[in-house]
């Protein structure tokens, strides 16, 4: 009976991943359609609202989920040092897969940038909208959903590497990869964003390192 309870209890939290994976994917559909209709301002404040909402939603059932779970505890600082350490080792990273996507592929950026990018410049609302989002709503959502709730869910606190494997994993999977270089990028980005959350026991650290990779993101692709 242990064994099933036991089975029963991995199965519902594995449910809980796919749904809050599924989620996420949604609310840049809505900037998307939007981008279709650049004239139609009534049709792009609807889709900016739904936008809106769901991340609202999203982040309102991952932080529930993120304080059922949480082996840490909630405490810990904002830790600067490990911000700053984090964000250069993410830089000097994506430099080395930038070169090697470039070397094997000739891709001179991964299908995910070229995703994002493609949505910029279209509807001027809904890429001020999705750029401000990028930078503050979507880095809250993610570190609740693949550092806060998926490295809580699943092996015993102890288990240091395993959880960053995992959410680096699953991060990756969320992205867009056309190729394995792609892949280990994304992969390599979820690992270091967990590396710093289990380090500091406190997603606002995650959350700061997030944050500052998609504004330089941004940055670079609006050419600002």
């Amino acid at each position: 009976m242990s064994r099933l309870a036991n089975f029963f209890n991995l199965f519902y939290r594995i449910g809980i991943m796919l749904i809050l994976f599924f989620l996420i994917q949604l609310p840049p559909v809505a900037i998307t359609i939007a981008n279709r209709y650049p004239d139609n301002l009534g049709l792009t404040i609807i889709l900016v609202a739904i936008f809106l909402m769901l991340f609202a939603f999203i982040i309102g059932w991952a932080r529930r989920l993120y304080r059922q779970y949480d082996q840490l505890g909630q405490g810990g600082h904002l830790r600067l040092g490990l911000v700053a350490g984090g964000y250069l080792t993410l830089l000097f990273g994506m430099m080395f897969f930038g070169q090697l996507n470039m070397l094997l592929f000739h891709q001179t950026q991964t299908a995910n940038n070229a995703a994002v990018a493609q949505m910029l410049n279209h509807n001027q609302l809904a890429t001020i909208v999705f750029v401000i989002a990028s930078c503050t709503l979507t880095p809250v959502a993610e570190e609740l959903i693949f550092r806060g709730v998926l490295t809580n869910l699943f092996f015993p606190a102890s288990w240091f590497w395993p959880k960053l494997v995992l959410s680096g994993l699953v991060f990756s999977c969320a992205h867009l990869s056309t190729n394995v270089v792609s892949f280990c990028t994304y992969l390599f980005m979820g690992m270091v964003l967990a590396y710093v959350y289990r380090r500091s026991g406190s997603l606002k650290n995650s959350i700061a390192l997030h944050a500052i990779n998609n504004i330089v993101a941004m940055v670079v692709l609006l050419k600002i």
